[in-house]
């Protein structure tokens, strides 16, 4: 039986998790591809660790010049495209050049989140569950018919860090379910359900300083949300930059409070009125060094003051 030929996109440990599971399946991997816009130190060790392994490497090059990588793509004649978190869009030319089709594992839900960071929108948009998402591409982004999705529970103690674990996770298990359809050039397929439909641009502001007239649960989720890889979010006091690292929410109703204002400080942190209650504050940090909960009166936070 003669294996499929598959070109696989990607750039991060998402590719390297895609590449060690197709290697141990009845597939080919004729090829990787890279994106020209990513050469942070991740990437780079990432192509490193691919190009060691022995794989040929391709880069794809901006919109401008697509023609020439093109027509590399059906130079080679894959049977399937695969990608899994790639940056740059895929233009329909290339798409269309496999004959199984090209497929696309999204982090998110679809057609509820299309787009980036589907995971951590679902987050910010307070979503009890959130999933990933295999797909076939078509001309529009994240449009094509959906293959098979797997959902998870967003519990009270994720962050943006353990739902992309376990994005991981539910993405490898879709993968080894859906994979020898896929790559046989049998998987079935059902169109989107428009009316369901979001889209979340890189582009889409996502503030970095907390209003703490929102409710304590938007805070919240905008902390566990905002946790590295990404910058974080933070608070001011006494003219320095506090980042909030972790939280959590109380259902104190009866503060008439000024919203930011420390209603109380121990040893389990600091709580502040909010829109709707208060919030306790677990950790913080400040010149990315955590002040200790039984620092804060050393660190100057006072009852009564006010975190602008």
């Amino acid at each position: 039986m003669t294996k499929s030929k598959v070109i696989v996109f990607g750039y991060d440990e998402l590719l390297l998790a895609s590449l060690e599971f197709i290697s141990q399946t009845q597939t080919e991997i004729v090829a990787v591809v890279f994106p020209s816009n990513r050469k942070d130190w991740r990437a780079n060790t990432v192509r490193q660790i691919v190009t060691d392994k022995g794989f040929l490497i391709l880069e794809q090059p901006p919109s401008a010049d697509i023609a020439e990588f093109a027509e590399k793509i059906r130079q080679i004649n894959p049977d399937l495209i695969y990608v899994w978190s790639y940056p740059m869009i895929l233009p329909e030319e290339i798409i269309k050049i496999p004959r199984y089709g090209s497929i696309n594992l999204h982090i998110g839900l679809l057609p509820e989140y299309r787009g980036t960071n589907g995971v951590r929108w679902a987050l910010l948009n307070g979503e009890e569950q959130t999933g990933v998402t295999i797909h076939f591409m078509d001309s529009g982004i994240d449009t094509g018919s959906v293959i098979s999705r797997i959902l998870f529970p967003i519990t009270a103690d994720d962050n943006i860090l353990s739902l992309m674990q376990k994005s991981k996770t539910a993405g490898l298990h879709l993968l080894k379910h859906c994979w020898q359809q896929i790559a046989s050039g049998r998987a079935n397929a059902v169109n989107q359900d428009e009316s369901k439909a979001n889209y979340y641009s890189a582009k889409m502001f996502i503030p970095e300083t907390i209003d703490w007239s929102k409710s304590n649960i938007e805070i919240h989720n905008l902390i566990r949300a905002s946790v590295a890889p990404f910058p974080g979010v933070y608070t001011f006091w006494n003219g320095l930059k506090v980042f909030i690292k972790k939280s959590i929410p109380l259902q104190n109703f009866k503060l008439k409070s000024t919203f930011g204002t420390i209603e109380k400080i121990d040893v389990n942190g600091v709580e502040i009125t909010t829109g709707n209650g208060s919030l306790l504050i677990t950790e913080m940090e400040v010149d990315e060094k955590v002040i200790p909960n039984a620092s804060l009166y050393d660190f100057g936070l006072r009852l009564g003051g006010q975190l602008q």
